[in-house]
């Protein structure tokens, strides 16, 4: 487990920004609909120009002959203002998910008040 603060607006009104996160390494069982902090390998957030992104994972799977696989995967951020990354299976190799959020331990109301 670790902390790390969160910057941006795109996880609004739940992670706000400059909040505190704890977060559990590795993610077991399924990521879907789970808060994550993911690294972006060949791409940046939109929103901060940051190789880490924290969104909702949601996968779109689809059944063939070798059994399933991913159509694609969506980062989605919690506040509508802001766009999901969207992944396709080529871009699978591109992103690595480091953690699911665990808990949101402050506002990030104090540090916006002392300037940190």
């Amino acid at each position: 487990m670790f902390v790390a603060q969160v910057v941006g607006e795109s996880m609004t009104p739940g992670i706000p920004n400059g909040a505190h996160c704890l977060f559990a390494s590795p993610v077991t069982g399924t990521r879907q609909g789970r808060v994550v902090l993911a690294q972006l390998l060949d791409e940046v957030d939109p929103e901060t120009g940051l190789r880490y992104t924290v969104k909702r994972y949601k996968s779109e799977k689809a059944e063939d002959a070798n059994g399933w696989r991913h159509v694609r995967v969506l980062l989605t951020p919690d506040n509508a203002e802001y766009a999901p990354i969207v992944l396709t299976p080529d871009d699978e190799s591109t992103i690595s998910v480091v953690a699911e959020l665990v808990e949101v331990l402050d506002d990030g109301f104090n540090d916006s008040l002392s300037g940190d």
